[in-house]
């Protein structure tokens, strides 16, 4: 069993990089895909934030502390904020820990099921994203939830030109 598991392992983190190459060489404008997201082990901490250059610094903060106290998920999406689409400013910051994580801040998502754009370029761009999501959702009768999640692929660390960063945007739907 143990070594089923960790095939298991290698299989999904091979699976997200294949998704990240295909994303990555952007091979179509940019559509909105459904999908499920898995239920997942994170960290989450949650403050108030209205611009950019604060939640990068939050993301980056909690991350730390999360890899302080627990370490991380690589085979996992590792970083994510999520907000309510009628208060964006209150966002929670998120980062996925290891199985058998526990203590303060550690929580389970539920799984769910969501519609997606993958968006190329800066993060200013990202609440008319969210917009377009939320718009394709009303046109074809999906219920959203209730909040907006971007998932961060590609950014700083990898990219110093903003044109080049990817972001999943999601909205989970009922």
């Amino acid at each position: 069993m143990p070594l089923i598991r960790r095939m298991e392992e290698m299989r999904d983190q091979l699976n997200l990089n294949i998704e990240k190459l295909y994303e990555r060489a952007k091979v179509s404008s940019a559509q909105v895909k459904e999908l499920e997201l898995p239920q997942q082990l994170i960290y989450r901490r949650t403050y108030r934030s209205n611009n950019v250059a604060d939640k990068t610094v939050l993301l980056r903060n909690t991350a730390l502390e999360a890899m302080r106290a627990h370490g991380t998920d690589i085979t996992r999406r590792m970083y994510f904020i999520q907000f309510p689409i009628d208060r964006p400013a209150e966002v929670s910051f998120c980062v996925a820990v290891p199985p058998g994580s526990e203590g303060e801040y550690v929580e389970t998502t539920a799984p769910m099921r969501a519609i997606c754009i993958y968006h190329h370029g800066a993060y200013e761009e990202l609440p008319a994203v969210g917009r377009q999501l939320l718009n394709y959702a009303k046109a074809h009768g999906l219920t959203p939830q209730g909040i907006l999640r971007h998932t961060y692929l590609e950014g700083p660390p990898q990219h110093k030109d903003p044109a080049k960063f990817i972001t999943q945007v999601i909205l989970p739907i009922v």
